[in-house]
Parts: C-alpha cells; sequence; structure tokens
C-alpha cells in the first residue's frame, strides 16, 4: 500500500509504517474502524522500531452490535497518497516557516491572497507581517521627504540636480496615499490586509469588469 507494507500475523494484520498516523489511536470506546479492502479492523498496539517505522497491530472488527465506531478510515491508496502529500507539506513547512518569518517584512507588501496562502500553509501572520510593512512604508515617506529637502537645496548649487525634485514631489503623496490606504485597511482589522498599491489593482480589475458588462447591455 504505498509505503507502506501490510502483512498477517493469525489472526491480526501488522501495518508498517514510516508515518506516525496521528489518527489511528488506541481507543477503549468509540473505537476508529479501519477499512482494508472489504475487512474492517480496530487498532490494538502501536510500536516504533529502531529503523523509525511504526508499526500497527490490527485485530478484526467486532460483532457489528457490540460496538459503534468513534470515526472510519477507509485504508487505501488514496488514503496512502493523502496522507504522503500532507506529510511533504508538513515536513516543506517545518523548513520553510522559520525562513519566511524572518522575511515578513517584505512578505507584508504582497498581495493579500498571497500573504493569506502563506499564513496557512507556512504560519506567517498576515496582520503581522502587514502592519511591520506599513511601519517601513512609513519610514520610506519620510525619507523621500529627506531626500526632496536635500535635492531642493542641492539644485541652488547645481541645477541639473532640479530633475530629480518632480520625482519626489509626485512619489511623496502617493505613497502617503498608498500608506493611509494599507492602514485603514489594517485598523479595519481586515484577516490579511492590502498589499503595496494593491488598491489600484483591484480598481483598475473592477474598471474592467464594468466595462464589459457595459458591453454586453
Amino acid at each position: 500500500m504505498g509505503d507502506d507494507r501490510i502483512a498477517r500475523r493469525g489472526e491480526q494484520l501488522v501495518v508498517c509504517s514510516k508515518v506516525d498516523m496521528d489518527e489511528w489511536q488506541i481507543q477503549q470506546n468509540r473505537k476508529t474502524a479501519i477499512y482494508i479492502n472489504d475487512e474492517v479492523w480496530c487498532l490494538v498496539g502501536k510500536q516504533y522500531t529502531a529503523a523509525k517505522e511504526v508499526r500497527y497491530l490490527l485485530d478484526p472488527w467486532p460483532e457489528p452490535l457490540r460496538e459503534i465506531p468513534g470515526r472510519r478510515i477507509r485504508y487505501d491508496e488514496e488514503y496512502v497518497n493523502a496522507r504522503t502529500e500532507a506529510e511533504k507539506k508538513r515536513k516543506l513547512g517545518a523548513v520553510a516557516s522559520p525562513v519566511l518569518y524572518h522575511f515578513r517584512a517584505l512578505i507584508g507588501f504582497l498581495p493579500s491572497r498571497v500573504k493569506s496562502t502563506i499564513e496557512v500553509n507556512f504560519g506567517v501572520p498576515a496582520r503581522n507581517a502587514t502592519f511591520i510593512s506599513i511601519i517601513i512604508e512609513l519610514l520610506l515617506f519620510f525619507v523621500l521627504g529627506a531626500f526632496l529637502q536635500i535635492f531642493t537645496y542641492g539644485a541652488m548649487r547645481q541645477p541639473e540636480l532640479v530633475v530629480f525634485i518632480p520625482v519626489f514631489i509626485v512619489l511623496g503623496p502617493v505613497l502617503f496615499l498608498d500608506l493611509v490606504i494599507r492602514y485603514n485597511s489594517y485598523i479595519r482589522e481586515d484577516a490579511s490586509p492590502l498589499g503595496v498599491f494593491e488598491w489600484v489593482i483591484r480598481r483598475k480589475g473592477l474598471g474592467l469588469e464594468d466595462s464589459k458588462t457595459r458591453r454586453l447591455k
């Protein structure tokens, strides 16, 4: 069964797996019913071996009238494949999560959907990442203001620097507007606040949808 091995020992069935399956727990009451092919089994033992393998000991399910299962598991190729994929994601998350957490300031600038996906898969809080990015954006706004003053005074001595002044004059208000809109999204307690200039992209998307609707009419 995939990477797992199944062997019979008398009336018992032994499932050997490299994965410690959390949902396979030994219960005294309301046991878990494990369906393998056309047979029903219940878990009675769980052993950890030196080869980093887990052995699950299964007994035939008691008479139907004597026991009501707490949960049902159909153990087949589909179940093993889904478990293997989940285990790969878990291992990837264990490696990637600490790395991404250190880059959460940059993640905060990403679109809200991307931040939500990262939070679900790697545990980096979207709101915390966005708040840090808002602080960075605020500092950047002050830096632009400082550069505007520096280049304004510098243009008095070197006139060729005057070409840079309109750039700072335009970037400053645009950055401040983005800062206000993103902070408003944050204080609204959005689960995943807006990314940098995401409001512009959304507006364009809505404009395209409206134009398509008008054409259809």
